[in-house]
């Protein structure tokens, strides 16, 4: 893999106010600026070149929870990551290989300065962030160090503000989750719609809740789609029974956070759908 470097961003360093309460005041007020910045800017401090050679296939992923409108994958089980994020409401920024953090490592002959580059920060609704790294499970036990690299990095990245997490297949690979989400994502709000699409996701937060997707698809005033050729009249259009408008505006309701729906079971026309309740906790 051949990676080049953008500026380098590094952690903000401490600080020392007078009192304790002061200094952890002032901590935290810099790692907030610190992180605000990672997310407006978005600046990527490892690059994959389009075309590299690279074993674990990287790729691109489309989000509008990034400036740049893209996110860069290294492998994907990344990719698998994106469908969880981006179609969570309570996920408002994420940024790829955001930092550039350097944190203490324990060797047999005393301590030494490593630098670690995580592959995703985001950023909760709720001023929350996170540090994320990826990772196949099974290549985990050939790394020696891995568990004692993973509590040194929830320690360094502790003092910065975020949480650290090492995910794999078993928390992003669970079914029918990961299925549902992306289809989900398939079905994302997008700036070529039909301008129906609007009223039909004003009608169905009118609906009576709970309810299920096949009988909104039932009730709702416009239910289908229907298609014909710029240069063929109006009355050669086809219904296209492929796609089915109602289900793609539950689905973005859904990812706007406005409904909820059952992800524990496969989508079907009976999966239950209700309207989410607005709340300022979360626990």
């Amino acid at each position: 893999m051949k990676a080049s470097l953008n500026s380098r961003r590094v952690a903000p360093a401490p600080v020392t106010p007078r009192t304790s309460a002061d200094r952890d005041l002032a901590r935290r007020m810099e790692n907030e600026a610190f992180w605000r910045d990672v997310f407006q800017t978005s600046e990527p401090q490892k690059e994959i070149k389009p075309g590299t050679r690279y074993i674990s296939l990287p790729g691109w992923f489309p989000t509008r929870k990034n400036p740049r409108g893209l996110v860069r994958t290294s492998s994907p089980l990344t990719r698998d990551l994106m469908f969880h994020l981006d179609t969570d409401h309570e996920i408002v920024s994420i940024a790829d290989f955001p930092v550039r953090t350097t944190y203490r490592s324990k060797t047999p002959t005393g301590f030494k300065v490593r630098e670690h580059i995580p592959e995703l920060a985001v950023l909760r609704r709720d001023g929350a962030v996170f540090v994320v790294d990826v990772m196949p499970l099974h290549v985990q036990p050939t790394i020696p160090f891995i568990r004692q690299r993973t509590t040194e990095l929830k320690s360094a990245y502790f003092d910065q503000g975020a949480t650290y997490l090492l995910l794999d297949e078993t928390s992003l690979h669970l079914e029918p989750l990961l299925g549902n989400l992306k289809r989900m994502w398939k079905h994302k709000k997008n700036d070529h719609e039909l301008p129906e699409m609007e009223t039909i996701r004003r009608w169905i937060l009118d609906a009576r809740f709970p309810t299920t997707i096949g009988e909104l698809m039932r009730e709702s005033p416009v239910n289908a789609i229907f298609a014909h050729w710029s240069d063929q009249p109006e009355d050669t259009a086809r219904h296209v029974t492929e796609n089915n408008p109602v289900f793609s505006a539950v689905m973005q309701l859904a990812i706007a956070g406005l409904v909820e729906v059952d992800l524990d079971a496969r989508f079907s026309p009976s999966t239950t759908v209700t309207l989410k309740e607005k709340s300022n906790v979360r626990l």
